[in-house]
């Protein structure tokens, strides 16, 4: 390994078709919540989702993430995810952001992979993840 190349743990992420990937540093947790219907008896509040008895208090992924937009990539970032379609739930530790959380439409690992520092993406598996980090 070169000065150059830093090593980590990443988890791959599926938003609106396009891959990403984020240091587990700062992931908490990542659970499956395909929202069941419920029933009417139920307090339900939009946004607000419970894990392992705490609340964890849901935004848009693009509300709490961050990475270098450029090119048609941008568009599809910005697209408000349907929870049908976006049943993980990625919550994030410390910092500002501890607590929250929001959806994804699909996960890859964690996995082991080398970055170059000042990329805005690596290659893993055969795909190309953009580099995300916490706003």
């Amino acid at each position: 390994m070169t000065t150059l190349q830093m090593q980590d743990y990443w988890l791959g992420m599926r938003i609106n078709g396009g891959r990403y990937a984020i240091s587990t540093k700062f992931i908490h947790a990542v659970f499956l919540h395909p929202e069941p219907e419920q029933g009417m008896k139920d307090l339900r509040i939009n946004g607000v989702v419970v894990y392992k008895g705490e609340p964890i208090c849901l935004r848009n992924h693009f509300q709490l993430l961050r990475f270098d937009q450029r090119g048609d990539s941008f568009v599809d970032w910005h697209q408000t995810l349907k929870q049908s379609s976006a049943p993980w739930i990625i919550v994030l530790r410390n910092g500002p952001q501890e607590g929250l959380g929001f959806r994804i439409n699909n996960i890859v690992g964690p996995f082991y992979a080398e970055t170059i520092p000042d990329s805005s993406f690596f290659y893993h598996n055969g795909a190309d993840y953009h580099l995300v980090g916490v706003s």
